[in-house]
């Protein structure tokens, strides 16, 4: 678990300050940091964690993680509209792309939640 906490912060740090570099252009330069390091360092985390984890059954996971994951960013496009940014790449609230992501990322934790839950089912029925 401490793995896949530490493996989603990454990613919603690197994800917060490639937003926030779209929104307000040359921010990553101002900081002295290349965008294709957030990249790769995002890339390296979603390869680790496809390739080393397995799959995360606990039932807290799979309700806490896809709640930080779109309720995190979402807001976090709020706050920089708010604060008068506008994204360079047309990411914005109002993106009908950005929805349509959200369902399908929902729809996808959902599965995963329903597939575990009938796991369990059957291990509770079988061991009665």
């Amino acid at each position: 678990m401490k793995t896949y906490g530490l493996i989603s912060l990454v990613l919603l740090i690197n994800l917060s300050l490639l937003l926030i570099n779209d929104y307000f252009p040359g921010t990553l330069a101002s900081l002295g940091i290349p965008p294709w390091a957030l990249f790769a360092v995002m890339a390296a985390m979603i390869v680790l964690s496809a390739l080393r984890l397995q799959p995360q059954r606990d039932k807290k996971f799979l309700w806490v993680f896809p709640l930080v994951s779109v309720v995190f960013p979402l807001a976090l496009l709020f706050v920089l509209t708010a604060l008068g940014g506008e994204s360079a790449s047309g990411l914005s609230l109002t993106s009908p792309l950005l929805w349509i992501g959200v369902l399908v990322t929902l729809a996808m934790f959902r599965r995963t939640h329903k597939k575990v839950s009938q796991e369990e089912a059957v291990k509770t029925q079988a061991n009665t």
